[in-house]
């Protein structure tokens, strides 16, 4: 069936031809619910399905333009990618982002492809990152519109899709494929793996990869025959449900790169085995990676006793540029450990060449060169880089054009050997050295290193190539590792194999060498890692050197005691901090600043905790809510002008969010922004409680604007911005906290922090990271507190004997250091994931911020009760520690209200927790637990022996305390991730995870009792007092002042509907309860009209979606206030407020313009009249 044949034939022409002649037959099949339930889609379906989404696009004319495809593998992006064909558009496949490194990548591609429009579901809909693009939602399409379809005008020469590749040894390249190129390959994979309409596929490789998409989706579709898809991640987590897969659906066609096999062997147990029957599996490719004898030999023997057939194995050959396949299978196959794998035969289809990579001369069989490949299916060049298609898929060689691969091998009777990549070949004095073989003897030279984990590559040192080698260490083996001999073993092994010396070796954490996609090692990325890896070991060198700065200044030139009481911070201090670069800690070099990552950054915060909470939190705020807004989030000309004044100290920088109505509650904040007739936007309103507000240069605030709410920077001298009173804080005295006015503040455009109504995201940001900075401040604060405590218990004498002897003080300073290694190890864990680029969610933020001030707060107190009288004197250090603890068990969120919004993540939103946990720290037993832990507090408090008996108190306590439990869940699995071996802390914790469980399943007094009722009672006893003698006059004398004339308080907006309302309030609830329901994932039984969305776990974005289908429900004209959810907090407030939202508005509308309509004159004589009316009742009294 040689469909390739027909120049004119398209993959459209194909599914048209599916849909009517195998109409009803399944085409795909994908494994849902741990891959024991299965989703079919016929041919007809999809068909049906592409037309769907081809007529949305055709309404938006969007043929030839790029389409990012952002799905998680499944059925929604087979239908989207036909879709695409089926409008003429081209797809382009990404892998869903997970961390910021594969974030960047997207970006990248996005930006490279010139993208008009992203794909997707619902799921990646909602994230802020993607907001520039229009989305289309190819979930939620109508079914009555594929009629609508109007076939493309295409031929083979029409671009398909564009396929980006990373390679070994590059950044993403867009690989252009058109239909004829898919055709004719997919043709050749027919012939050569002998596909028939018996064959029977099982693929769980990635969709966005070209193995996947072309060979495990478009094969089967070319062929007619059934396929079984997997999720990818299912089978990496557990690799027993491919080969279940291939066993109970009797698959003929399967494979995947040399790992897949390697984990087949690691992590299948026997028993497991004695379960799969793999007599029918006919193809086992292996490809897109270096392919190990030993793994096959291996595998085989392994799987024997399952009935797998060692000629079953099918090594292959191929790459994006050559659409997929090159060669594949082998003539004579007998495998040993020891030789080196063919990767098959060629086809006539195609021509395959081994030259020499400089002049391009043909090379005899057996001579190693550079593979070319010449066919029709050769991909058309890379997107919007003539010049580098120019080179690689224009070499001329047999007067016709070749592919030049990049790949080093050779051909043996017919078959292709492929001994490595150039860019990776290794040459030392002449000599060349391939990295696989070196990479193989360092994996083998010490149980530490991790399989399939390791790079070699060279390195210029002094103009000659030397060797360098990076490997990651078994997460088991980091901690009681010594390295000495670890590296004499790698070094030992290369100089006895090879002759060799390593003159570089980097050691990685488990997870953390770069590999693509398909898994091949990026040694290129590990090469590029070195300066960084370079740039951390002079970060790490500049903390140590400014640490040791830092203990020698403060014994000399720091003085807590006068900074307290005279509530201010030396100028000297301020300056000479700004000199070592301690204000501008993460500003990069060319700004002044010291570029430090994000664990130094953290060592340098503990260590100012450890001197002095008051200017650890100085400092911080400077970097983190002052300069990190700025930095990430400014313009380039605003990071230009102010970064370097900032990075020296020579400006301070302040953050203005907090007002007297929004305090853990920033999303209430009534200060605006309006549009100025002049150009620009004029800020009105008022900030309290401003750290350093009153010392900086800049000031980032946050207003509410029309979409929502907006960041500015306002720097000191602008019109209109004054300073207020300064509040006389109990702690962080030192520091100024004080009321900042902004009356018709013009700010303009390049002074904006990121996009429109989304200042949230950027004062989130900073207030994330800032929690991370408090936690590693009260590191430093408690390890004070546990030094004085034993420096004075090992002194002090009491009746028993020595203090520190007595078991209160043991226990008590057991406690403290378990709780000191378990937020150490958080504030750690998340400093290093950020390092690698790694994402880091919301609830690990928050546990910082519940724990670390909890645990210092009590520390400062066990610290006085333990000097008794002495803890008492103010000169003995303690009591103003416990005055600075206290505010940070407020600041940033105060404990009981981030213990709610927690546990409502845990009940609600809980993805992000759980990929953290189980993913990221490698722990699914513990986010298990605490899931399982969870049902139950929330099943007891909604029973009939929860000690509430209002729900919507139960609901809310029951968060609090799951909120509670979930702080020692994360809190133990950082512990058990950086540092395994610390099993004191690690019981410790467990321990304290147990009570917090019993306690949330104990009884409680009843909680309805009549509170008001009780305290009012108390006045008959104590009185209500409230002291009235003046005190110091402070105000400048009236006859002195400029003006007695009050200042106007600033208006704010208030939220407004002026359209007519359809709906009734039931209508309106019931709307409101449905979309939370779909939105959340939460059983309409769960939900409370009278419980916060904030209890839900709504974040600012879902808030904004949430305005958006109301208004759009409701047909009002005029948009909704972004912000309407928080003014009105529970389902009940907002239905009611929408209910009876017109008739007080058309009442007020209608008086504003009655008074409109009158002259000044009219509107005195009316006041006149009224006033004289008024007189005349008054003395008819």
């Amino acid at each position: 069936m040689n469909i390739w044949s027909k120049p004119q034939l398209t993959l459209v022409d194909l599914l048209q031809y599916r849909s009517l002649q195998q109409n009803n037959q399944i085409a795909y099949s994908f494994l849902v619910d741990d891959d024991t339930k299965e989703i079919n889609q016929t041919y007809q379906e999809l068909a049906r399905e592409a037309r769907k989404v081809a007529v949305q696009l055709q309404a938006r004319n969007l043929a030839g333009k790029r389409a990012i495809l952002l799905y998680r593998p499944g059925l929604e992006f087979i239908n989207a990618f036909f879709g695409c064909l089926y409008a003429g558009v081209v797809g382009v496949p990404v892998y869903p982002p997970q961390f910021q490194q594969n974030l960047s990548r997207l970006q990248r591609i996005i930006t490279d492809s010139q993208a008009s429009i992203i794909l997707t579901t619902k799921e990646f809909q909602d994230n802020p990152q993607f907001t520039d693009l229009p989305h289309l939602i190819t979930d939620r399409l109508e079914d009555d519109t594929a009629s609508d379809w109007l076939p493309p005008k295409l031929n083979s020469d029409t671009l398909a899709f564009i396929q980006y590749t990373s390679g070994s040894t590059g950044n993403p390249k867009g690989v252009m494929l058109s239909h004829g190129n898919l055709l004719h390959n997919l043709a050749l994979i027919y012939k050569a793996f002998r596909h028939s309409s018996d064959t029977k596929v099982v693929s769980w490789l990635p969709p966005y990869h070209d193995m996947g998409l072309i060979g495990g989706i478009l094969q089967p579709f070319y062929g007619g025959f059934p396929v079984i898809l997997m999720s990818p991640l299912s089978v990496i987590r557990r690799p027993i449900r491919w080969l279940k897969a291939i066993s109970r659906y009797q698959a003929t066609t399967s494979g995947g790169p040399n790992f897949a096999y390697n984990l087949c062997l690691q992590k299948i147990t026997p028993e497991e085995k004695q379960t799969l029957d793999l007599s029918t599996w006919e193809v086992a490719f292996i490809g897109a990676e270096p392919i190990s004898s030993q793994t096959l030999t291996q595998f085989a023997e392994t799987f024997a006793p399952c009935g797998f057939r060692p000629e079953a194995f099918y090594p292959c050959y191929g790459l994006a540029e050559a659409t997929l396949f090159v060669s594949g299978g082998v003539k004579n196959q007998s495998l040993s450990p020891q030789q080196r794998v063919s990767c098959g035969q060629t086809y006539s289809e195609q021509t395959v060449r081994i030259v020499d990579s400089n002049t391009l001369a043909p090379l005899p069989d057996g001579q190693v060169g550079e593979i070319l490949v010449s066919g029709a299916s050769i991909a058309q060049g890379y997107w919007n880089q003539p010049e580098k298609t120019q080179e690689t898929f224009h070499a001329k060689l047999e007067q016709k054009p070749f592919l030049r691969t990049g790949d080093l091998g050779f051909l043996q009777d017919g078959e292709l050997f492929v001994t490595g990549r150039i860019k990776d070949l290794i040459i030392i004095r002449g000599q060349n050295y391939y990295p696989q073989d070196l990479e193989q003897t360092i994996e083998q030279s010490h149980l530490a290193i991790r399989q399939g984990c390791c790079a070699a590559f060279s390195i210029e040192i002094a103009g000659e190539e030397q060797l360098a080698i990076a490997a990651e260490i078994k997460r088991e083996s980091s901690r009681q590792l010594n390295f000495e001999t670890l590296f004499k073993a790698m070094r030992g092994a290369i100089s006895q194999e090879y002759g060799l010396q390593v003159h570089t070796i980097l050691l990685l954490k488990q997870g953390s060498i770069p590999k693509t996609t398909s898994g091949k090692i990026q040694r290129h990325a590990c090469k590029n890692q070195l300066p960084v890896a370079r740039w951390s070991l002079e970060s790490s060198q500049k903390s140590d050197n400014l640490n040791q700065w830092l203990r020698s200044y403060a014994q000399d030139q720091i003085n807590s005691r006068l900074i307290d009481e005279r509530r201010c911070i030396p100028p000297s201090i301020v300056l000479d901090f700004g000199n070592k670069g301690l204000l501008g800690m993460q500003v990069p070099v060319q700004y002044g600043g010291l570029a430090l990552n994000n664990t130094e950054t953290m060592r340098i915060l503990e260590q100012l905790g450890a001197i002095d909470t008051t200017l650890a939190l100085f400092v911080g705020l400077n970097n983190i809510l002052g300069i990190r807004p700025l930095l990430h989030y400014g313009s380039q000309k605003l990071k230009d002008e102010l970064l370097p004044q900032l990075a020296t100290g020579r400006e301070l920088a302040a953050f203005a969010l907090t007002e007297t109505v929004a305090g853990s509650n920033p999303q209430a904040i009534v200060s605006q922004a309006i549009k100025s007739d002049q150009g620009g936007w004029l800020l009105h309103g008022q900030k309290i409680w401003s750290g350093s507000g009153s010392w900086a240069g800049i000031i980032n605030v946050f207003v509410k604007e029309r979409d929502g709410i907006s960041g500015f920077v306002v720097q000191k001298g602008t019109p209109g911005l004054r300073q207020g009173l300064e509040a006389l804080t109990m702690g962080m005295r030192g520091m100024v906290q004080n009321t900042v006015y902004f009356d018709n503040v013009l700010v303009q455009e390049e002074h904006r922090l990121g996009q429109p109504g989304m200042g949230m995201k950027v004062a989130q940001d900073a207030m994330m990271y800032g929690r991370l900075g408090i936690a590693a401040a009260c590191v430093g604060g408690m390890k004070r507190c546990a030094q004085l405590m034993w420096r004075y218990s090992s002194r002090r004498t009491i009746s028993t004997g020595l203090l520190s002897d007595n078991p209160v003080m043991i226990i008590g300073l057991n406690r403290l250091t378990a709780e000191i290694t378990a937020v150490e190890s958080l504030v750690r864990a998340i400093a290093q994931l950020l390092d690698h680029s790694k994402t880091v969610p919301i609830e690990a933020y928050t546990a910082c911020k519940i724990a670390a001030p909890e645990f210092y707060w009590q520390a400062a107190d066990d610290l006085v009760q333990c000097l008794g009288g002495r803890g008492y004197i103010e000169t003995n250090i303690a009591p103003q520690i416990l005055r600075d603890a206290r505010i940070l068990r407020i600041f940033e969120g105060p404990t009981e209200t981030l213990k709610m919004f927690l546990g409502s993540k845990v009940i609600n939103q809980s993805q992000d927790l759980k990929c953290f946990l189980d993913e990221t720290l490698a722990k699914p037993d513990i986010y298990q637990k605490l899931k399982a832990d969870q049902a139950k507090i929330q099943d007891y408090y909604i029973s009939s022996y929860s000690p509430f008996t209002e729900s919507v108190t139960a609901t809310r306590w029951a968060s609090i305390l799951i909120g509670d439990l979930a702080t020692w869940g994360i809190l133990l699995a950082a512990l058990k991730y950086y540092a395994p071996d610390a099993a004191t802390a690690i019981a410790w914790i467990e321990q304290q995870y147990e009570q917090k469980l019993n306690q949330a399943l104990s009884r409680t007094p009843e909680a309805s009792i009549n509170i008001t009722e009780v305290i009012n009672q108390y006045e008959i006893n104590i009185g209500d007092i409230e002291q009235t003698l003046a005190g110091e006059d402070q105000e400048l004398d009236a006859l002195l002042r400029k003006s007695t004339q009050p200042v106007k308080e600033s208006k704010t907006w208030q939220p407004s509907v002026t359209t007519e309302t359809k709906y009734s309030l039931r209508e309106i609830q019931n709307w409101l309860m449905n979309w939370l329901s779909q939105k959340l994932k939460i059983s309409h039984q769960n939900l409370d009209p009278q419980q916060s969305f904030a209890e839900y776990g709504i974040d600012s974005v879902i808030a904004v979606e949430l305005a958006q289908d109301l208004q759009e429900w409701l047909g009002y004209e005029q948009e909704l206030e972004a912000t309407i959810a928080w003014n009105y907090p529970t389902i009940a407030a907002l239905s009611q407020y929408l209910a009876k939202s017109t008739d007080t508005l058309s009442q007020e509308n209608t008086l504003l313009l009655e008074i409109q309509n009158k002259s000044e004159e009219e509107i005195q004589e009316s006041i006149a009249q009224e006033i004289a009316e008024l007189e005349n009742w008054l003395e008819t009294r």
